[in-house]
């Protein structure tokens, strides 16, 4: 989190935001804070387990959280998906504003159920197999297939289109002096994504980063997708590159070892199958998964360069930070995949 912004988070904040959603007091867990404070607490009536958020202003409008959770509305009470849904606030509201310090700013804060089940276990074969990548395309075609018909509701906000995007608008602010070559090659991508059509069979609302650590894994053979905030409009294709990403950098079998072109064929495999189970993607579209893998090494990069002071880095993000800079200074992707998606496209 912002410097800035964790000057303005205070215990006052946490206990209305909790009041306001009918939590018990005191009985808060700090999850996490890297964009957002989240927390879990538990319900004063039903005596449940629940996720706090609470949205700095700097980051998402009231407006912008409320379109989100709108859209989370509708995949779970119209389209049935089986993810953790919205629970509404003593006034009944998706969302509570709470006030910072002398008014400037605020905190958006809004309540969630807590997923089903446990994060996927990377090192267990037993669960980090074919099994869950097809379950992991199944839940997002599904998802895919349900934004087609998604309409927001009518002078409500709508979420960020993927351009508008402070991180684009402003890398130039992010990159580290010697690193100029990331925005020639952040130009370059961009380029190309501006070129490419969005069709409403191909484009739409997404969730944007369904990695393995933004779901759990409900022992029933399904998933239980969560955090929504960078929902945006983008390409589906997009929703099948992070899974893809992020498997490669955080989830290799050790019986492949280390050979990532092996992995990824096989994931994509799977994942695909589950995919077009639930929604029929034209597979032309498999051929532009290497510029969005280009693409989130950028994001990524901007997003540490941009959030974490170089002396606040652990030895794990300075090699992964590393790892991406050589990449984006190589011009290329985490794994190249121009054999697999040929084949299908």
């Amino acid at each position: 989190m912002e410097y800035e912004v964790e000057k303005l988070f205070e215990e006052r904040i946490l206990q209305e935001a909790g009041d306001r959603f009918g939590l018990k007091r005191g009985i808060y867990k700090k999850l996490g804070d890297f964009e957002n404070y989240v927390f879990e607490g538990v319900t004063e009536k039903e005596g449940e387990p629940a996720i706090l958020r609470l949205t700095h202003s700097s980051h998402r409008s009231e407006e912008q959280v409320q379109a989100e959770l709108d859209w989370i509305r509708y995949l779970t009470e119209e389209g049935g998906l089986s993810i953790p849904g919205c629970i509404l606030s003593r006034e009944g509201r998706l969302t509570e504003k709470i006030e910072a310090r002398e008014g400037e700013t605020y905190f958006t804060a809004g309540l969630f159920r807590k997923a089903e089940g446990h994060l996927p276990e990377f090192s267990n074969p037993e669960e980090w197999n074919a099994e869950l990548f097809r379950s992991w395309g199944s839940i997002t075609g599904q998802m895919h297939k349900l934004t087609t018909r998604y309409e927001p509701v009518p002078g409500a906000a709508r979420r960020p289109a993927w351009e508008e995007d402070d991180l684009l608008e402003n890398a130039a602010e992010y990159t580290a002096p010697g690193e100029e070559f990331v925005l020639e090659r952040l130009e370059a991508v961009l380029t190309r994504l501006r070129s490419l059509p969005k069709g409403a069979d191909a484009y739409g609302l997404i969730h944007t980063d369904i990695h393995p650590r933004n779901f759990f894994v409900d022992g029933r053979g399904g998933l239980q997708v969560f955090d929504f905030d960078d929902s945006a409009y983008n390409w589906f294709v997009h929703d099948i590159a992070i899974p893809l990403y992020y498997s490669l950098s955080w989830g290799v079998p050790k019986s492949y070892m280390g050979d990532l072109e092996a992995f990824a064929s096989d994931f994509l495999s799977a994942f695909w199958q589950g995919y077009r189970e639930a929604y029929e993607l034209p597979a032309e579209w498999l051929l532009e998964l290497p510029t969005f893998l280009a693409f989130r090494d950028l994001n990524l990069y901007l997003v540490i360069r941009k959030k974490v002071a170089p002396g606040e880095m652990n030895e794990r993000m300075t090699r992964w930070l590393g790892q991406i800079v050589e990449r984006i200074r190589r011009g290329e992707s985490i794994v190249r995949l121009a054999s697999w998606s040929q084949d299908r496209g």
